[in-house]
């Protein structure tokens, strides 16, 4: 009795009968069967005992030991003695048409909240990838509300056939709302318009695509939008690596390499700067006019984003922005044509703390998720496991 009570602690089942356990190579091998009990028919409820007949079932466990553990379980047929009607036992820990244990299905469904593959997830559990692929299929999850403050984005997944996803979140409790297979319009107009709450939207954050910004205003009229701040300040980025790349074309090929080597240090924080730096910089900036003056308008954007008020911010990207039309440099022409067309939303920016970057956070998790499986080709399975990996 008292070996059965181990066995029971150990294998963590309960009414079993053990009767033998081996150990082959890396494998462990229990042959076991539960204890008789009284069963209803499936078919009329009449409670019998009566067996028709006997089949063992090898069925795969968690690992012991480091063993991986097979079952072989002696399940018992009954028939009814009233209609005649033949089923099995029902057994707690092994699911109707399964071969492996609740307990394996857990493991598994823990283990796909890891930025893991599938494949290295079944081998580790001991059972086949698509086995694994259909614990996949299993997840769902509860339909929410629209937040107070909606984030959208995309992000490139290449799945069936379409080269980016989109993806729905709540910044402010920093949760994943969606996710989307396209970013076509009719998709997400299509999805949004399904939440009757859409009212309750009072602040979205974006990045500059004009497109999101009229489908935004179409279906959230109230809504105030905000620019993610790394959008606006990436134009910038943008431009003066334009103008470095041009004006190092021109130059002799003992400064090309100067200037490639160096090309960071136009974008560190000045306070970050070494002594080193600075002399390399004042090389940089002493042999090309126009990335001077690049330069500079970098630094005076500087002091736009250190603004603590809206008002503030207004009016210094206001002399940010006349600066950058008469400077003579055409990509910071565009960059100020672009703040112009997008003023509003970026000042919005200023007045409200709100970012993409719990999403961007999402979509390094993401790339990670891809690389390990070298891709993720069905939408459905891969909007599973982003999902089930967020929300936990």
């Amino acid at each position: 009795m008292l070996y059965q009570d181990c066995i029971e602690k150990l294998l963590q089942l309960k009414e079993v009968i053990v009767t033998n356990i081996e150990c082959r190579g890396c494998e462990m091998h229990i042959w076991l069967r539960m204890e008789q009990r009284m069963h209803f028919c499936p078919c009329c409820g009449t409670i019998t005992s009566k067996i028709h007949d006997y089949r063992t079932q090898l069925v795969k466990d968690v690992s012991i030991s480091g063993y991986n553990t097979i079952l072989h379980l002696r399940k018992r047929r009954h028939v009814c003695p009233e209609c005649g009607k033949r089923f099995d036992e029902h057994i707690d820990f092994l699911p109707r048409y399964r071969h492996f244990t609740n307990r394996v299905s857990m493991q598994i469904f823990e283990q796909l909240k890891e930025c893991r593959s599938t494949k290295s997830i079944a081998k580790q559990s001991n059972i086949s990838p698509p086995t694994a692929a259909k614990i996949i299929n299993d997840i769902s999850f509860k339909t929410v509300k629209l937040p107070h403050v909606l984030a959208i984005d995309e992000f490139r997944g290449n799945a069936e056939g379409e080269k980016f996803q989109c993806i729905l979140a709540d910044p402010k409790n920093h949760r994943i709302i969606d996710i989307l297979p396209d970013r076509k319009h009719e998709t997400i107009r299509h999805h949004l318009l399904r939440f009757g709450n859409r009212k309750d939207v009072k602040l979205i954050v974006m990045d500059m695509t004009g497109g999101y910004r009229r489908l935004m205003h179409e279906l959230f009229p109230h809504a105030k939008i905000i620019v993610d701040k790394y959008h606006y300040v990436r134009q910038i980025t943008y431009a003066i690596e334009r103008i470095r790349v041009e004006e190092q074309k021109r130059l002799s090929v003992t400064w090309r390499r100067y200037f490639k080597r160096s090309k960071y240090l136009l974008l560190k924080d000045t306070d970050r700067l070494t002594v080193t730096d600075r002399v390399q910089l004042d090389n940089l900036l002493r042999v090309s006019e126009p990335l001077r003056k690049a330069y500079e308008l970098k630094q005076q954007f500087e002091y736009v984003k250190a603004s603590t008020e809206r008002s503030e911010a207004a009016k210094r990207l206001s002399e940010w922005i006349m600066d950058a039309q008469s400077s003579g440099l055409m990509e910071f022409m565009k960059v100020s044509l672009t703040y112009q067309n997008w003023s509003r939303e970026i000042l919005n920016s200023f007045e409200y703390p709100y970012t993409n970057g719990y999403i961007e956070g999402c979509n390094n998790r993401i790339k990670v998720l891809k690389r390990v499986s070298f891709g993720m080709p069905r939408f459905s399975r891969f909007r599973r496991r982003i999902m089930h990996i967020m929300l936990n």
